[in-house]
């Protein structure tokens, strides 16, 4: 009888270390891939984004019939839209996105006409490498990499 009821005292020290080692792993693994995924999304809305600001940009370009220009500063890690002497918007990029310096391009400026001053390759330095964001002649069309 003594036995049985030392048997129902519940889970032994080794038992509820083994379940807890088990939840631990299981809840870091989690972890690790949702903060990925993360950084993943938070990458892919600022490309949407900037590309949002570049058409934004060309189309006041063409309705105020100005020079116009976005340009990278503090080392690649913000930008600004501005004409000679006016600024419209200003950005700082999420944390572990920057230009890097090897960059071809360092800012896009349009013709009131709307078409780019100089076409090339913006290269951008992410936490998942590198992302090249390539600028059309012409108009200003942008392809992403």
């Amino acid at each position: 009888m003594k036995q049985c009821l030392l048997r129902e005292n519940g889970f032994t020290f080794i038992e509820m270390l083994l379940v807890l080692s088990i939840v631990m792993v299981m809840s870091t693994s989690i972890i690790f891939v949702s903060t990925s995924k993360f950084e993943r999304m938070e990458e892919k809305r600022f490309f949407e984004q900037f590309h949002l600001d570049v058409q934004s940009l060309q189309s006041i370009a063409l309705s105020e019939r100005k020079y116009m220009s976005l340009v990278f500063f503090e080392n690649g890690t913000k930008y600004k839209a501005k004409n000679a002497n006016e600024i419209y918007f200003e950005y700082e990029m999420p944390k572990g996105i920057r230009l890097s310096q090897d960059s071809y391009l360092k800012e896009i400026v349009f013709h009131p006409n709307g078409t780019v001053k100089e076409f090339g390759t913006l290269l951008f330095e992410t936490k998942n490498g590198f992302k090249n964001v390539y600028v059309y002649i012409g108009k200003g069309r942008l392809r992403y990499d």
